[in-house]
């Protein structure tokens, strides 16, 4: 093997750096922090937001149509309060009197611009020559049990109010919010209102604790995700430090090592954070864990400096000696390293999400400044503080060494084990199932989630799929071929799987066509003529009382209406599906409504982790391009670089192989591993090999005695960045947001892999690329002795 030991530039450097540490450690501590201090001052200019479309960018086709659907009906932002009472239905006097009193208290509320329920929902009826248009439920008190009857009767035969706001079964009812905020950013302005509905609710639990009440809706699940990002902050990035300081404590057993690694990796989250603050990145859900992610990555720099320092005190190296001869035998291993992780997590400036993109860049900033630190500040507090001496090797008993005569005398079973599992791990991969279902992100012991799924069992669906459905050839609503039109549509889409309930114009022009022929059903259609629709319609828009207009469901110039679908829990793939085929029937069988396109924030968020797993592609590619040609340069050998390009690859492979064989379900998170995770499982692999060169290289010794070198002198460093990573990462699995915790688990399978194929993998392609005819090593000795056989022959 070839490998190029190229310092003569780099290692002045480096020998200017260590000079500077040694003599003048005071300056260098005074001008990192100095340095620090102010890069994180900015840190108290980042904001938070809960917008949900802040996983969409500005040019997402998706969000592109939803907006522009937004701003022909009335806002979109809404929440839903669910009720059921513990026994019967909610034809009750006393029920049907909470939801009097909670439908007019709703309308007081911070922002609330209309409020349906089934006490207010408009009932169409022929009163002799008369239409009647009024509450379904209006206010009277202690009716008796047979008009109470002739209201179930009557509300269970609305099939606009059914499967919406009222359940087939009349136990559980709705009332339906609907908000406008004002201004750009409704953060400020979303909280004060769920925080209203929350304490309206509140109020009506204390007079009625026997009621089950239920708050859901995409305005409360905004809100909650500000919430958990707000938690992260306060509770899992304290855990988060807790638990690198118990690892640190078990792993490194040094007081002041601890306390100095410590500082560097806490001022590389702050100074990250800083920087983010000062480009003005706004925090989300996703983006919150990037403190988390920086003090866990950055830490694997201050362990193999002081893995290394200890093992020259372990020689006889005096402190000053021990510190020089880190930095020297680290120095370019942790460079290639921090640049291997730096490219992985910067490659995510590829997905289509920009919450990833935050993600990335402000993780890439943390690895660069814990380099800086722990190239400076590090070592600089180890010259002033120093550091325990360790007991002299024992390596006569050290368990590494008995470990590394097994890879040694097992390679060819190890490289064939290796073998299958790297093909059967890409034969499981396609096994995963891409979904991202925005309601299943919040954590099922949430408030929120726990309401919204009470709601998806007994009243209606959590997803809606929204269509605009423009008359054709400039034509009006009030068109029969129109209305006729939708109302095929309409029923076509009620027909199909996973759809709970459909809302459409053409039900309320048939109801008000039976009505204006004395409710006889047989008139229960479409009216016959333009001009008999329109009167219809004006006739019913003067009836209407105030904030229950059709605005929300017909467009100014009257030539759209709304339809919404309501769907149960259809993955991402079933609503792209459904949104395509319903978009090719209206083409195909509707020529009065003009083609048209499907939108909502269940199509939205279908959309969003296939268009980021594909934008990622690339991203991958650029950062295993871009890795491979840094370890290509820096071990001077096409060989070597392309043969340890398969350990870090294979962990990634594996690990999503195994989550297809046991969980077969993954989403947006999965793109992000698998860019980010690429630079992390490098760090191993450059610290072995930059290992064995030394033994190689500078001592000149066998492949064999290289790779007992290299398990002797970083086999440690490894284990330990390894435990303490994944004790990182594992704090990310207390969190209530499903893609923090997916990142947190499949992390930790990742790098727990990537250890393991550097440990069994890495030295048996080694020793096969450079085999030897004959090895005179101790562990051949004894494997010739016991008729084992060479354990090297000539190709």
């Amino acid at each position: 093997m070839v490998l190029s030991a190229r310092p003569c530039e780099s290692g002045s450097m480096l020998d200017r750096l260590t000079d500077l540490v040694l003599n003048r450690p005071w300056l260098v501590l005074a001008v990192t922090l100095l340095l620090s201090v102010l890069a994180a001052l900015p840190l108290v200019q980042l904001t938070v937001t809960a917008d949900y479309k802040v996983f969409f960018s500005e040019d997402n086709p998706e969000l592109v149509a939803y907006e522009r659907f937004e701003q022909t009906y009335t806002s979109n932002d809404t929440a839903l309060i669910a009720l059921q009472p513990p026994e019967g239905d909610i034809f009750q006097n006393d029920i049907i009197r909470l939801l009097d009193q909670l439908t007019e208290a709703s309308w007081q509320l911070p922002h609330v611009i209309r409020v349906d329920s089934p006490v207010n929902f408009q009932r169409i009826e022929a009163e002799g020559d008369d239409i009647v248009i009024g509450d379904l439920i209006p206010e009277q008190p202690g009716r008796s049990p047979s008009e109470l009857d002739e209201l179930r009767r009557a509300a269970l035969s609305q099939p606009l109010l059914v499967g919406r706001l009222l359940s087939t079964d009349g136990r559980t009812a709705g009332i339906l919010l609907t908000f406008r905020f004002p201004g750009d950013d409704h953060s400020e302005h979303l909280e004060n209102a769920i925080l209203a509905v929350r304490a309206l609710v509140a109020d009506f639990r204390t007079t009625h604790p026997d009621v089950r009440f239920a708050i859901t809706g995409m305005t409360p699940l905004t809100l909650a995700m500000d919430e958990i990002t707000l938690r992260e902050l306060s509770v899992l990035l304290p855990a988060m430090i807790v638990a690198l300081t118990v690892m640190l404590a078990v792993l490194v057993r040094s007081a002041r090592a601890i306390a100095a690694t410590l500082l560097v990796v806490t001022l590389s989250a702050a100074g990250a954070m800083g920087l983010a603050g000062l480009a003005g990145i706004q925090l989300t859900t996703a983006s919150v864990a990037a403190p988390i992610v920086i003090l866990t990555v950055s830490v694997a720099d201050s362990i193999h400096l002081i893995s290394s320092l200890l093992e020259a005190r372990r020689d006889g190296m005096n402190l000053r000696e021990g510190i020089a001869e880190a930095l020297r035998v680290n120095g370019e291993p942790i460079f290639l390293t921090s640049l291997t992780t730096f490219i992985g997590f910067l490659s995510l400036n590829f997905s289509d999400a920009p919450p990833f993109r935050d993600l990335g860049n402000i993780t890439a900033a943390g690895v660069v400044i814990a380099w800086i630190l722990s190239m400076t500040l590090l070592p600089a507090l180890l010259a002033l503080t120093g550091i325990h001496e360790p007991p002299a090797r024992k390596r006569k008993s050290d368990w590494l060494d008995t470990f590394a005569d097994i890879v040694v005398i097992n390679r060819r079973p190890i490289l064939l084990i290796a073998g299958l599992l790297a093909v059967l791990s890409v034969a499981s991969v396609p096994l995963n199932r891409l979904d991202d279902r925005f309601l299943l992100w919040f954590d099922e012991d949430m408030q929120v989630r726990k309401d919204t799924d009470f709601v998806t069992d007994h009243l209606t669906g959590p997803y809606q799929i929204e269509f605009s459905l423009r008359a054709a050839d400039a034509g009006s609503v009030s068109d029969a071929g129109y209305l006729a039109d939708v109302e095929a549509f309409g029923t076509w889409l009620a027909q199909q799987e996973g759809v709970s309930h459909v809302n459409s114009l053409p039900d309320i022009m048939k109801r008000l066509n039976k009505a204006m022929h004395g409710g006889n059903p047989d008139y229960y259609t479409i009216p016959d003529t333009r001009e008999l629709a329109a009167q219809y319609l004006l006739l019913y828009e003067f009836s209407l009382p105030y904030g229950l207009d059709l605005n929300a469901q017909i467009n100014l110039d009257k030539t759209a209406s709304r339809l919404t679908a309501t769907t149960y829990g259809i993955s991402s793939a079933e609503t792209r599906d459904l949104k395509a085929r319903a978009e090719a029937w209206i083409a195909a069988n509707a020529p009065h409504i003009a083609p048209t396109e499907a939108t909502g924030t269940s199509v939205m968020f279908s959309f969003v982790s296939k268009r980021t797993i594909e934008s990622m592609i690339y991203g991958i590619g650029f950062a295993i391009v871009l890795i491979s040609l840094t370890i290509l340069i820096s071990l001077g050998s096409l060989k070597i670089g392309l043969l340890s390009l398969l350990p870090n690859v294979l962990p990634v492979t594996i690990t999503f192989g195994l989550w297809g064989l046991l969980v077969g379900e993954i989403g947006i998170i999965a793109s992000t591993i698998a860019a980010a995770t690429l630079g992390l499982v490098v760090d191993d692999t450059v610290h072995f090999l930059s290992k064995y060169h030394r033994a190689r290289e500078e001592h000149r010794l066998s492949t064999h005695d290289g790779i007992r070198f290299a398990f002797e002198h970083v086999g440690r460093a490894m284990m330990t960045t390894t435990f303490v990573l994944m004790a990182g990462f594992a704090v990310l699995t207390f969190s209530d947001f499903l893609l923090n915790w997916q990142m947190g688990v499949l992390t930790i399978m990742t790098i727990a892999t990537a250890l393991a194929l550097d440990l069994l993998l890495l030295p048996a392609l080694l020793m096969w690329l450079d085999r030897e005819k004959e090895c005179q090593c101790a562990t051949c000795q004894r494997a010739a002795a016991r008729g084992m056989g060479e354990t090297f022959l000539a190709p």
